[in-house]
């Protein structure tokens, strides 16, 4: 395993196991309550020695492993334990000082819990399942924890987190190098040759264009938008396009990413071709998504920073001319009330009208009113415009990327194809039936001159801003990328489902369509026969003429002495809140551990265990998360939501299930009230509230 490989973090690595200083109550309840059986084992050690004992009895029931550090503990679990176990307040756990009573003490813990340790056998029986679960396309970080999980429910000791990680990546191995060989297989000799190239460093660069992918483009100025627009020309003309990218599954594509960015040119060098070429074309097949999404944000930034500074000069000038305005226009006034207020029979010269009002000052008040007008109706849209030729210099390149449109948006793929056709000289001028549509309010009034003509650079700027609204929307995408791609992409079409239908039906083990009827009556007369077998049992049901018999007897009468005993064992039963019911048993079984989010999803909701728990009544008792998020204070209806999508699933409730009925082979009941395949909740009795 090289360290190019390692799929942990240091603190993964070296510090598996961190506890927190602060735990909830519900937390509290849950991991660190002892059972009446755990104290009589705990108080079988000598006084000094219980404390440490008990907490690192909790420790390996809940995380697998024992602590190594235990003067860090939080007080509060100290002090919790210390007062189920009787023991006097104190803020330090002592320990054996001989190494052989802390390893006999450890040992009894184990075979206490009925924990195993991590031998060769369990080594290899991890080896299947992590080969059998790697083959399912599961990545190595989320095999480390689904690797972990399995070794707790089978009650075996957590080996170090060192010791699971290289037996991930020795199994992903050699699982990997058959993909790898289906990858080369598939690749052209011209693909392999300019992959060659890329891994070579250019005359007059020292860095190889292989690590020029790698870098995180800068502000998006035209300068960086010109050299990452022909970075992508570059990576296109190597021929990935011709690649059939459907062989490798997008997760472990962006896995394999990832995992190839993090070696250097000479490092690739080293590996075998199947390998080498196998990595390039995923880090190639991502890099054009990433190229794509990076050349779409830094459009986007460049318009929103040209639309955000042209308004700051148009704000500053509107401000200027507005106070020009003001004196402009009483200029104006007392130009006109001396013209009102001239005499009807004398006439009026120039000369005249100069000697009462300033002529320099009434010809510069009619300019600043001019302006002022220019810049009301157009100023926008002419400062927009003095920065048309610096748009110019990447949207040329920019446009033609590989965009398509959603329904509905037609007009602006047909206005790109004019502007290529326009950069390639096929057209001369834009045509009558050129779309307009979606030009921005602030430039329709400078979109036509005087001939009816429509004038290019304002239609094009407009374009321009269109194209950024239309990226953010999702009518305009591009099907390369990573993020800006169609929004039906990210559901089930029709030819998808066409190609993985007969595999889901094999997956779920349901008939095909043609084969449904005759599988249901299969399982009708099944159904029937076993019953049938059932029937003989007892005298409650019987067939009768093909018919279904149930036989009701008479209501026996209760006499009065059964209502009143009736009354009395109520009255002497336990009452319980629903909720501490589901925690006292989590305390006991701890199903809480089995409700995981799905796989990549990493953030937990503010108040995880009692979200979870409030999730849990909200669907056992058919109360609904909204009823349920107005009786819990500090728990939300969209907190509920996301525990209900991505906690409570058939898989982690059938986990949680197995660990209760497990709990129940455990109890004398069990043998009485079935073997734990059945519910044994009759023979509960609660008053629940």
């Amino acid at each position: 395993m090289t360290a190019k490989e390692q799929f942990l973090t240091n603190q993964q690595r070296y510090q598996p196991l961190i506890l927190p200083q602060r735990f909830s109550d519900e937390e509290m309840v849950r991991d660190w309550t002892l059972s009446r059986r755990d104290c009589e084992v705990v108080n079988k050690y000598r006084k000094q020695y219980r404390l440490g004992f008990a907490i690192q009895l909790c420790a390996m029931r809940l995380y697998g492993r024992f602590l190594n550090q235990l003067h860090d503990l939080s007080p509060r679990v100290i002090s919790y334990l210390s007062s189920q176990l009787d023991l006097p307040p104190t803020l330090t756990v002592e320990v054996p000082e001989r190494e052989a009573t802390v390893l006999e003490h450890r040992n009894n813990i184990l075979k206490y819990l009925g924990f195993h340790r991590f031998d060769d056998k369990v080594e290899a029986d991890l080896d299947r399942w992590i080969e059998e679960h790697a083959q399912q396309g599961l990545l190595p970080d989320e095999l480390f924890h689904r690797a972990e999980r399995h070794l707790l429910l089978k009650r075996i000791v957590l080996p170090g987190p060192t010791t699971i990680e290289r037996q991930i990546i020795r199994i992903c191995n050699q699982v990997h190098a058959q993909l790898f060989e289906q990858v080369f297989d598939q690749m052209s000799p011209e693909l392999r040759d300019a992959i060659d190239d890329l891994l070579q460093a250019t005359d007059g660069n020292q860095r190889t264009y292989f690590n020029q992918l790698k870098e995180y483009p800068p502000g998006a100025k035209i300068s960086s938008l010109k050299r990452y627009l022909e970075r992508y020309d570059n990576l296109v003309s190597t021929g990935i396009n011709e690649f059939e990218e459907k062989v490798i599954d997008t997760a472990f594509l962006n896995y394999l990413y990832r995992l190839t960015k993090r070696y250097s040119a000479k490092d690739m060098k080293r590996f075998k071709d199947h390998k080498r070429y196998a990595l390039m074309v995923c880090f190639l097949l991502e890099s054009r998504k990433i190229l794509l999404d990076h050349l779409v944000k830094m459009h986007d930034q460049y318009m929103t920073e040209l639309c955000r500074q042209t308004k700051n000069s148009h704000d500053k000038k509107h401000k200027e001319f507005r106070k020009r305005q003001k004196k402009a226009i009483d200029a104006v006034l007392e130009t006109t009330h001396v013209l009102l207020e001239w005499p009807d029979e004398q006439p009026l010269y120039k000369k005249d009208l100069w000697q009462r009002i300033d002529e320099k000052h009434l010809l510069a008040s009619i300019d600043d009113l001019h302006i002022f007008k220019r810049l009301e109706e157009r100023g926008y849209c002419d400062l927009l415009l003095a920065r048309y030729p610096s748009l110019r210099k990447y949207f040329a390149d920019f446009i033609r990327l590989p965009f398509e449109v959603a329904k509905g948006s037609g007009p602006l793929i047909k206005a790109i194809e004019f502007v290529r056709k326009l950069d390639d000289g096929d057209l001369k001028k834009l045509p009558e039936n050129t779309p307009t549509a979606f030009i921005p309010r602030e430039l329709r009034r400078s979109l036509k001159d005087q001939a009816d003509n429509i004038n290019r650079n304002v239609w094009e700027m407009g374009l321009a801003l269109a194209m950024k609204d239309a990226l953010r929307s999702g009518d305009l995408y591009l099907p390369q990328s990573k993020q800006h791609v169609s929004f039906w992409d990210l559901t089930l079409n029709e030819p998808s489902w066409d190609e993985t239908r007969q595999a889901v039906y094999t997956e779920l083990q349901q008939p095909p369509p043609h084969e449904v009827r005759a599988a249901i009556s299969t399982q009708f007369h099944e159904s029937v026969s076993e019953a049938k077998k059932l029937f003989g049992l007892d005298n409650f049901a019987e067939i009768q003429n093909g018919r279904l018999k149930l036989k009701r007897d008479d209501k026996l009468e209760v006499p009065d002495k059964v209502n009143q005993l009736q009354k009395v064992i109520d009255a002497h039963m336990p009452s319980i809140r629903i909720e501490q019911l589901l925690m006292e048993v989590d305390q006991m079984t701890h199903y809480s551990r089995h409700f995981v989010p799905i796989q990549h999803h990493q953030s937990r909701p503010k108040a995880f265990y009692k979200s979870l728990m409030a999730a849990i009544i909200s669907q056992a008792t058919n109360l609904g998360v909204v009823s349920m998020s107005n009786s819990v204070k500090g728990v939300t209806v969209d907190m509920l939501r996301h525990i209900l999508q991505y906690y409570i699933r058939e898989e982690t409730l059938i986990n949680a299930s197995a660990e209760i009925v497990y709990q129940h082979h455990e109890l004398p009941l069990s043998a009485v009230h079935g073997t734990g395949t059945l519910s044994s909740s009759d023979a509960q009795r609660f008053k629940i509230r």
